[in-house]
């Protein structure tokens, strides 16, 4: 049984395998190193009101809820 390709079919198998190949070797991703916890405090324009993060939830001041 011989299964005949075309050209643009061939082109596009190629390509798919190639895009695999480098998504595998990780040529092109480097690592993100984050070794260290990042911290966002959510205030107001002013930065005098800021939410405070609880257990239980984000609790935000009456004054920022537009």
């Amino acid at each position: 049984m011989e299964l005949k390709l075309d050209k643009t079919t061939k082109i596009l198998l190629g390509a798919i395998a190639l895009g695999l190949f480098l998504n595998a070797s990780n040529v092109f991703i480097d690592k993100a190193y984050a070794n260290t916890v990042q911290k966002v405090v959510i205030c107001n324009e002013g930065g005098f009101n800021c939410a405070k993060v609880t257990n239980f939830g984000v609790w935000t001041y009456p004054d920022q809820i537009k």
